[in-house]
């Protein structure tokens, strides 16, 4: 779902007003200043996500963290940054690989949520996909 030119661009960046970042910083005044998050798909389960950038937020906040990026300028897409997975599967991994994420909602939580989606991406990987279907066999 992360690819270039998407609208949710697949390294993490962040800029002001800048459209093309996965973070954006949205400051048009100082009272109205937020934070624009742009790679949670139309498939996330909207409290679950709002409860990752809510808790993502304070954790920095409460670690006194500065950004590790600098801020994009100009096209995100064309530009350098951390890749986010590309993949159901490298997102579990990269879940199931963080400290972090268990003490962000909990250990249970975080290994229960890993199993369900550990168990969907095996899932999807026993299916045929339409496109296999027509690049190996002649069908009419």
């Amino acid at each position: 779902r992360l690819v270039g030119g998407s609208w949710a661009p697949p390294p993490t960046t962040w800029g002001i007003e800048n459209r093309t970042t996965t973070l954006r910083v949205i400051n048009s005044s100082t009272g109205a200043t937020r934070l624009e998050t742009r790679i949670c798909g139309a498939d996330v389960n909207p409290y679950l996500g709002m409860a990752a950038c809510l808790a993502a937020g304070l954790y920095g906040i409460r670690e006194g963290l500065s950004l590790q990026e600098t801020e994009t300028l100009g096209n995100a897409y064309e530009g350098s940054g951390t890749a986010l997975p590309s993949n159901l599967g490298e997102a579990v991994a990269a879940m199931r690989n963080s400290e972090l994420a268990a003490q962000l909602f909990g250990a249970e939580f975080a290994d229960h949520f890993l199993r369900t989606r550990e168990w969907e991406w095996r899932q999807y990987n026993q299916s045929v996909s339409d496109w296999e279907m027509r690049r190996y066999f002649e069908l009419t």
